[in-house]
């Protein structure tokens, strides 16, 4: 009896021991695993950096595009609020109205 329980403790301990081997085993595929990984994503990493300052550039060059033409715009409102301006004043000008009262005199 002493001696099947000397075998079983022994089993257990082995067993245990391995379990702890297969861990440890396990834990360095992981780390192999994601060591790789990572090295296998530096030139991506790379290319996204690139397309990205790429993109941010161009993003800019948009953005100061649309800057661009709302100054032009806001130029342009400013020009036809000027000519409004100025033909409302010429619609009433004094000479203007005595013109269009001597015109009507005529027919």
């Amino acid at each position: 009896m002493e001696t099947a329980a000397l075998i079983v403790f022994l089993a257990t301990l082995g067993i245990g021991l391995l379990s702890l081997a297969f861990l440890v085993l396990s834990a360095l595929h992981l780390y192999r695993t994601f060591r790789y990984a990572y090295k296998d994503s530096q030139p991506w990493k790379r290319i996204f950096s690139e397309q990205a300052s790429r993109f941010g550039a161009s993003l800019q060059t948009m953005e100061e595009r649309a800057r661009n033409m709302a100054a032009e715009g806001h130029d342009m409102r400013e020009t036809v609020d000027d000519i409004r301006d100025f033909l409302e004043e010429m619609r009433s000008h004094p000479l203007l109205r005595a013109a269009r009262f001597a015109s009507r005199l005529r027919r």
